[in-house]
């Protein structure tokens, strides 16, 4: 018991460090690694791991085409090797598998096919996202927007905000300028002309 108690306790401390530590690495990989703009500073490994944390390509589709290959190519060597199969019942007697062997080498590659074409429509159909995405990041000067694994761009909302900051919040309205007062002669009471002279008196005569 204290084998398996001592054994149980290490576990639970590398459990705790090996945490530690991954939470390390995600954070390092966040700062040096994950963002786009440091991809060409980072040696041949270094894109290794950026291509595969931003998911760059897809393993799922090659572990699928060899697990496709290995299942079809058992099923088929499974049905040749029971053409020559004639194992003994419980009574002694034989019987033949080649029967059984003929439908494993048809209907086995054919069950394969179909299980195989059903998971890879969920890659397909990913890979052609991607290869959308990408000729759009062509066609806009290979500026990579929306991507489809990276966050939304806020650049243009806070150029927006820091605009709608730079204006003045309360601008003070405009005072309209006062008409001109009008003038009168003080002898007839007529208005004065721009020169201030009065049309039918004595120029000289004063204001009103």
């Amino acid at each position: 018991m204290n084998i398996y108690s001592d054994a149980i306790e290490q576990l639970g401390i590398f459990t705790i460090v090996g945490g530690i530590l991954a939470i390390v690495a995600t954070v390092l990989a966040y700062v040096f690694i994950v963002p786009e703009k440091r991809r060409e500073k980072l040696n041949a490994f270094g894109k290794f791991l950026h291509d595969t944390c931003n998911f760059k390509y897809l393993i799922v589709e090659k572990i699928l085409q060899a697990l496709y290959i290995f299942f079809t190519a058992d099923m088929i060597i499974l049905g040749f090797f029971m053409l020559f199969a004639a194992p003994e019942d419980y009574f002694g007697n034989r019987h033949w598998l080649g029967v059984y062997g003929i439908l494993t080498m048809i209907l086995g590659p054919i069950m394969i096919r179909l299980v195989y074409e059903l998971l890879m429509m969920a890659v397909l159909l990913l890979k052609n996202v991607i290869s959308i995405n990408n000729k759009l990041r062509s066609q806009n000067g290979n500026e990579e927007k929306n991507g489809i694994f990276m966050a939304p761009d806020m650049g243009d909302l806070r150029q927006q905000l820091r605009s709608k900051a730079a204006q003045p919040q309360n601008p003070q309205p405009q005072v309209p300028q006062s008409a001109p007062v009008a003038k009168f002669c003080g002898k007839c009471g007529s208005p004065l002309n721009e020169a201030g002279k009065c049309p039918n008196c004595d120029n000289n005569h004063p204001q009103a």
